[in-house]
């Protein structure tokens, strides 16, 4: 029987890397693989990436000894655009939205927006066709936060397609919560919230809002701890992909088309009078989806962090409210360190 390692499951490419090609022993290797990376409480993202690669393979290994398809080759949609360009999506993770569907493939993140909702879709690509660099540090943290559009059409069917370049394996920040029971640890929501807060700093820059900022429309990448000396390459950031929502977003003194729901219910009273958005919009979606995170009871939450989410006051501007929150961070959890679930807060 094969028992391969951690690092040797997340290079293999074929069901045979990891699993013998016996439907006699094939069961009992996926098992003792999943007892060996069931997730531990100190390192659960990490045990739920393998997990996630295991499973995978194990269904690609049974269709290929029983020549029949799997759920996950029975997870493909069919594209066609209106120039006659047929793309067969494989897709690991589905979800409905609003305005369409989103799809997440091994490569990309693909929205399908509905045709009646054409200028959403018009502004998603306006907003993100070019991304202006103010300020160098901040770019290089948030450069993997924005959407990689490399390709965007209509549909022969009316509808309108956007295909996001992930920068390295990614997984919806909703599909995780779901599978950790809708909670995660204080510190994975504090090291999420640090890198939305460099986003706002970075849309602050720039003179924009998104407006949207929502755990459905976010994607997470652990990554890793390196060892000194080390190479460290994209593959090993931890990353927040605001891949969603840029249909809403808008520039300074630019009228709101409408924002999620779950965004509206935060958003401050003059901002609904006037149809308009300010930073302020984008700074208390952040609390509230903290709080999804940390999930309904909050329990085990640091008293400084409790309380930071629970209040609706904002700073001056986005820079002083990340200042603000590296303090509730100190506050919190001491100082900086890696914590050992494969975030660095």
């Amino acid at each position: 029987m094969k028992r391969k390692s951690e690092q040797e499951i997340m290079a293999a490419s074929r069901p045979e890397d990891i699993f013998t090609m016996d439907l006699e022993v094939i069961a009992e290797e996926k098992e003792a693989y999943l007892e060996a990376f069931k997730p531990k409480e100190y390192r659960k993202v990490k045990d739920y990436v393998i997990t996630k690669k295991v499973l995978l393979l194990y269904s690609q290994a049974i269709a290929k000894m029983e020549g029949s398809s799997t759920s996950e080759e029975c997870r493909i949609v069919n594209i066609k655009s209106i120039k006659g360009e047929d793309y067969k999506i494989h897709y690991m993770n589905h979800s409905s939205f609003r305005l369409g569907e989103m799809y997440l493939t091994k490569e990309y993140v693909i929205y399908i927006v509905k045709g009646e909702y054409k200028k959403y879709y018009e502004n998603y690509i306006e907003k993100t066709k070019h991304y202006s660099k103010p300020d160098k540090r901040i770019w290089n943290m948030v450069q993997y936060m924005v959407p990689n559009v490399v390709k965007n059409f209509e549909c022969e069917d009316g509808s309108f397609a956007i295909f996001i370049k992930k920068p390295c394996e990614m997984y919806s920040l909703r599909e995780i919560l779901e599978y950790f029971d809708g909670k995660l640890r204080p510190e994975y929501v504090a090291s999420i919230l640090t890198r939305l807060y460099y986003f706002t700093c970075y849309i602050g820059l720039v003179e924009m809002n998104h407006n949207a900022l929502m755990v459905d429309n976010l994607f997470f990448a652990p990554g890793r701890e390196v060892e000194e000396g080390e190479s460290y390459t994209v593959q090993d950031m931890r990353i927040v992909g605001v891949f969603g929502g840029w249909f809403f977003t808008t520039y300074l003194e630019e009228k709101m088309q409408g924002v999620p729901k779950e965004v509206y219910a935060v958003m401050p009273e003059e901002c609904k009078k006037r149809g308009y958005s300010s930073f302020e919009v984008d700074e208390l979606a952040i609390k509230s989806l903290a709080k999804e995170l940390l999930g309904a009871e909050m329990k085990d939450v640091p008293e400084p962090f409790l309380n930071w989410v629970n209040s609706n006051k904002i700073a001056r501007d986005a820079y002083e409210e990340f200042c603000n929150w590296k303090k509730v961070i100190k506050s919190s959890f001491g100082a900086h360190r890696f914590v050992h679930m494969d975030v660095s807060i």
